[in-house]
């Protein structure tokens, strides 16, 4: 189960160009990544930002703390050693909830295939690992601003 830390639509290629800095309400945030340092590094990030953080180090149990501490986003490394963050992605995806879910995913894979990995597997957004001090909490905005504006339907 996810330690609780007290505190702190489509991936964006820039999420600084957006105009709003940071959300502007703490959300409930899980954050799921094997590696422990890259974990805190994203967890911390989070918490300095006022958002209230759960962390888990598998992937395992990630849809149950979702739906169990009502998360609003999920930060989620891609590669993650049972079930990868892209394949989760498709499964939270899949019911009422799991679409409403801001999801921003993380990886050291190269800036490009990351933000296409993103797209195509439904996530809001992607930070490389190497710039998740400066723009995680940007992309984090991001995401919750995609999935908080209405659908518009053909």
């Amino acid at each position: 189960m996810g330690r609780p830390v007290l505190g702190g639509g489509r991936p964006t290629e820039n999420p600084a160009a957006d105009s709003d800095r940071g959300c502007a309400l703490p959300m409930r945030v899980l954050v799921v990544d094997d590696d422990d340092i890259a974990r805190e590094l994203l967890a911390s990030t989070l918490k300095q930002a006022g958002h209230t953080v759960f962390e888990l180090s598998s992937a395992l149990g990630a849809a149950r703390v979702v739906f169990e501490r009502a998360i609003e986003v999920v930060v989620l490394d891609v590669t993650l050693p049972d079930f990868s963050g892209d394949k989760l992605t498709r499964v939270l995806r899949q019911n009422a909830h799991g679409r409403s879910l801001a999801i921003v995913l993380t990886s050291s894979r190269p800036a490009g295939e990351l933000h296409a990995l993103a797209i195509a597997v439904g996530a809001d957004g992607a930070v490389p690992k190497s710039d998740i001090r400066t723009r995680l909490e940007l992309a984090v905005a991001h995401a919750v601003r995609c999935r908080s504006r209405p659908s518009v339907s053909p």
